[in-house]
Parts: structure tokens; sequence; C-alpha cells
């Protein structure tokens, strides 16, 4: 055992750090794809680790071919592929639970990671501060964000004026479904029109980014196929892991789907935009994180009902109180994030504030602690709109732009 091992480290310490980072995370994932394929039943604990492991390795993968991707294909195709790729295994885990009727648990994921990420998009900058001062380096006092991220500020915000919608009525339907997913379709279709910047890489990116053209499209190609294989391999025993996990030590599956879930899931890009801020390209580090948070509060959630009818579920998707509750709260979060970034500077105070209320959120689930910062959340927002409203019409005009008048 010791010679193979021996023999086997030795091979990975021949390969380039590039390749040994990609055949380590690949060896993580492994175990879980094989116990899933023979049916081997884990207990709760065990599972979380090993279907947990492959569905995180699986993810960083997905995350630097994506990122890679981009060198070689048009905007629009990059814009829509890359999107759905990042957000794959957390999207493939709510359909999961929206196709079994789950209902309980359907929206517990997706509001979680959406929170994250946009808790993280506002509040990275203030934690990368943090880090930088302690290297001897310069404090992050504020960020200036590209002109292209209003898009990303304009849908955002009109997919949180639409979510009251979805509560009142106390379920998602197909109309939602339109609703939303034709949202998402506008802000790949503007995003297509716009001129593309050079993709920023970074780390195992960066080095697939190096190869020749033929040879990195081989690599990509290869590896999101065995990333994505392996993410609806294991998907469905990891979510099922966390749900009796919880159970089992008496912490609530609820809380367990919604936080512990997206860390897994969403870590790559964490990664990724805490990189970028730490090498001073906060700006890209934080346009990450919104295209993802697009994506997720946009194309995943009008997925749900057709996922929920698709499978065991009839009829719309019912929302219970706890989720309605928890919709609304991530409306807020969302207003409040739209209203820090809608002048385009991210300034280090709006970040501690955003990370204060998401930590407060975090250390105290209840329902009512939720109820009110949703109300805190919308105050906030609508104040600092109003004193900034001369950046609002910008938002309105990227995403509906008039068209201009012919000449008489």
């Amino acid at each position: 055992m010791s010679d193979t091992s021996a023999t086997v480290g030795g091979r990975l310490a021949a390969l380039p750090v590039w390749q040994a980072r990609l055949a380590s995370m690949a060896a993580c994932s492994v175990p879980g794809v094989l116990l899933r394929l023979s049916g081997v039943h884990l207990p709760p604990v065990i599972g979380l680790l090993v279907f947990g492991g492959a569905v995180v390795a699986a993810a960083f993968m997905l995350a630097w071919a994506a990122e890679a991707a981009e060198i070689d294909l048009a905007p629009g195709i990059a814009v829509a592929g890359v999107a759905l790729v990042a957000v794959l295994p957390e999207y493939v885990i709510e359909i999961y639970f929206a196709f079994t009727a789950k209902v309980e648990f359907v929206t517990a994921s997706l509001t979680g990671s959406t929170r994250l990420l946009l808790s993280c998009a506002v509040g990275m900058p203030a934690i990368a501060s943090v880090v930088l001062a302690r290297r001897g380096g310069r404090r992050l006092d504020f960020v200036d964000l590209k002109p292209h991220l209003r898009l990303d500020l304009a849908v955002i915000a009109t997919a949180s004026l639409y979510a009251p919608v979805i509560v009142l009525r106390g379920h998602l339907s197909w109309t939602d479904a339109v609703v939303l997913i034709g949202l998402y379709v506008l802000y790949l279709r503007r995003n297509a029109t716009g001129s593309p910047e050079p993709p920023h890489l970074v780390g195992v990116a960066a080095e697939l980014g190096k190869l020749e053209k033929r040879e990195r499209k081989r690599w990509v190609a290869g590896i999101m196929a065995y990333s994505a294989v392996t993410v609806l391999i294991t998907a469905e025993p990891f979510a099922n892991s966390v749900l009796l996990a919880g159970t089992r030590v008496g912490i609530s599956p609820y809380l367990l789907v919604q936080w512990l879930v997206p860390l897994a899931t969403e870590s790559p890009e964490l990664v990724i935009a805490f990189v970028l801020i730490t090498h001073d390209r906060a700006a890209q580090g934080v346009a990450v994180l919104l295209s993802s948070a697009v994506s997720q509060w946009t194309l995943a959630l009008g997925t749900l009902p057709l996922a929920y009818a698709a499978g065991a579920g009839k009829g719309p998707l019912p929302l219970l109180g706890r989720e309605q509750i928890e919709v609304l709260l991530t409306m807020g979060e969302a207003l409040l994030a739209v209203a820090v970034l809608v002048t385009l500077r991210l300034r280090r105070s709006d970040s501690v504030l955003m990370l204060t209320l998401f930590a407060v959120q975090m250390a105290m689930p209840f329902v009512a602690i939720r109820a009110a910062l949703t109300l805190v959340y919308i105050v906030l927002a609508l104040d600092i709109l109003a004193s900034e409203r001369w950046a609002v019409p910008t938002l309105r005009q990227t995403l509906w732009p008039r068209e201009a008048k012919a000449p008489p």
C-alpha cells in the first residue's frame, strides 16, 4: 500500500501545479461517485462528507473551466453558458427538492445562496480590506464598479419588486416562471449587446487560458463534462445526507439546507471573488458574485414551479409561512444591495453594514427576527435610494433603454 501511495504521490508531484490541483479535485470526487453508483447506503454524517466533498470538488472544477471558456466563446454565449455552469451544483439540488415535492425545503437553498452571494458581494471588500491591511497593503475605503454592473442591479431590483406578488399569492406558478425566466433572458440579451471584456483569470483558470486554443477547448470540455456528471450523480445523496444529518444531531434540517448546501456549492465563486479582491481586482470580484445572484434570483427561482409540476407535485408550488418570510427577507437584502451599489461606488461602511446584518440573521434564525430584519433591510434601502435617487433612473434605462428617435 505504501509503495502504491508513493507512486501516486510521485506522479502528482511530477505534474504541473495546475494539473496536480485538477487531479486532486477529481480524486476528491471519485469516492462519492463510486459509492453512489454502487448503491451503498452510508450513515448520514459520512454521506455528508463523502457526497458533499464530491459536490464541492466538482464545483471548483466547473468554476475553473467556466472561467477559461470565456476566452473562446462569443459574448452572449459566454454570459449564458458561464452563468448556468456556475450555478449548476446549487441548481441541481434546488430542482431535486422541487421535483420530489419536498415543499418545506424547496426555497431554503435558493434563498440561502442568494443572500450569501449578495452579502459577500457587498461585504467582501471589508473582509479583504482587513486582510490587505495585515499584509501591509492599503485598506479598501471604497470600490468603484464598472457601468455594465447596472444591468445586474436592475435585474435584481426588478425581481425583488416582483417577489411580494409571489408571497401574497402564497405559491409559485407557471406565470412566475414566465416572468422570472423572461427577465433572465432579457438579462442575457442586454449582456450580449454590450462590449465584451477579456476575462481576468487566476489560478487554474489562468493556466488553462495559457494553453493553445485547441488544447484548451479539449481540457475545458473534458473538465465540464466530468464535473457536470459528478454533480448530477452526487447532488441527490448529498441533499438527503444533509437532511438526515440534521435530524440525527438535532440541528434544523431547514437551516442546514439553507446554509450548509450554499456554502458548499457556492464556495468556488466565493474563493475566486476573494482572490480577485485581494489582487486589487475588487470590482471584478463583486461582479462575479452579482452575476451568480442574478442567476439564482431569476432563472433558478423561475424554474422551481416547472420542476415541481413535472415531478411529484400537482398545481402551483405552495410556499409555506416560513418560506414566505424567507423570500421577503431575500427581497429586502437584495434591495439594500442595489441601494448601496446604485452609484457604482461601494464604500467600506456599507460593506460592514451588510456583513453585520448578515451575521445577525445567521446567529438568530428565528422567524420573528427574520421578519424584523426584513423591515430593517427595506427601510435602509428606501432611505439610501431616496438620498441617491438621481442614480435610480439609470437602472431602468439600462434594462429598458429608450429607442433613439430618428432625426427628421
